[in-house]
């Protein structure tokens, strides 16, 4: 009877009734840097929400974080950013891709640079995605760095490497790309070298700018991280629109809604989500001007306020975002659009069914 007693008191504790742990998707792009590669350059940066938005919409709700690597150098030189849950940091990091690199496109050792350099999530059910992107033969480099080695080397570490590639039909160069994902589970896709988007305006696109620029309001910057912290989200919001104009400011919007969109580091709203997260311990010089006047309760009260707006807008957009996507998928139905050599089709198509083998269903 006591033993039964203990056991039910377990199972009533709160710990008992924490959440499961949120799986984690680890994406890294890999993408090649030399001269012909500025077309699918631009348009990761117009399509990199729509991506953001296909990993949000997955159940169980994962944490996602994006690492980027540009090659092209041959092993001389990687423009190498870390894995990252600060989307704003991701885009400011994917703006300085260009081609800006020598020609010499080794593969194989940007795959061996991405699986062994990379702090990578260590749980069963995590996701672990690289994305080659290139054009030429993947067949060059030295032999121990060729991708005959190194995408074996990185499916033993859990890690699915997907070809994408990218430009005119050449039988020997695709042989190449087809051999790269298949040693290392991944997903062979050929893309145009413009890199394929299909864009669709809709008449919802100026309305979810609008709200984004909203949520803005909704942030409350503290610390030393502030007001760089304001200054990202900002300029993500500028070059986002500039980059893909309205729809992808839209998209964007919708990103900024969803739960991967998290700025805990320099947002008192996000910051006191965390039930370990005092207000009160926060230094009164760390607070926004308009909180210092305050009184403790005060301050609570405005961090509330603040989340509650954010909240509304928040469904808001993403009602308004669930409209938009009816809308765009009836335009491709109407109108016949090929998505087959897009860009963001093929990330999305491999996230969704590589994610799925890992227990994560989408919508």
């Amino acid at each position: 009877m006591k033993a039964t007693t203990a056991i039910l008191a377990i199972l009533a504790s709160p710990l008992a009734a924490q959440e499961p742990e949120r799986p984690r998707v680890d994406v890294v792009f890999c993408i090649d840097r030399s001269g012909s590669m500025q077309q699918v350059i631009d348009t990761a940066k117009r399509k990199v929400w729509t991506i953001v938005n296909e990993i949000g919409r997955a159940k169980p709700a994962p944490i996602l974080r994006i690492g980027l690597i540009g090659y092209g150098s041959a092993d001389r030189e990687f423009k190498m950013f870390p894995l990252s849950s600060d989307l704003d940091k991701v885009y400011e990091d994917l703006l300085t891709f260009r081609t800006d690199m020598g020609g010499d496109e080794w593969v194989g050792a940007a795959i061996r640079k991405a699986a062994d350099e990379i702090d990578w999530a260590k749980g069963k059910k995590d996701v672990r995605i690289i994305f080659m992107v290139g054009n030429e033969t993947a067949m060059q480099g030295r032999p121990d760095v060729l991708y005959t080695k190194t995408a074996p080397e990185a499916i033993r570490k859990d890690i699915v490497v997907n070809a994408i590639y990218c430009g005119r039909p050449n039988p020997d160069e695709e042989r190449t790309w087809r051999e790269v994902a298949s040693l290392a589970d991944g997903q062979y896709t050929v893309i145009e070298l413009s890199g394929g988007a299909v864009t669709v305006a809709t008449p919802h696109d100026a309305k979810l700018a609008e709200l984004s620029r909203q949520l803005n309001g909704t942030y409350v910057g503290y610390g030393r991280r502030g007001q760089d912290g304001r200054e990202k989200q900002l300029k993500a919001d500028a070059a986002s629109e500039q980059a893909g104009g309205a729809p992808a400011a839209a998209a964007r919007a919708e990103a900024k809604a969803g739960g991967n969109y998290s700025n805990a580091e320099w947002d008192l709203v996000d910051a006191a989500k965390d039930k370990a997260f005092k207000l009160e311990q926060v230094k009164e010089e760390e607070l926004p001007a308009e909180m210092k006047p305050m009184k403790p309760e005060e301050r609570k009260a405005y961090v509330e306020k603040k989340s509650a707006e954010r909240a509304a807008l928040q469904k808001q957009i993403a009602e308004l975002s669930a409209e938009r996507q009816k809308f765009i998928e009836a335009e491709i139905k109407a109108k016949n659009l090929d998505q087959n050599k897009a860009f963001d089709e093929a990330v999305r198509k491999c996230i969704r069914e590589q994610g799925a083998k890992k227990g994560l269903s989408f919508e």
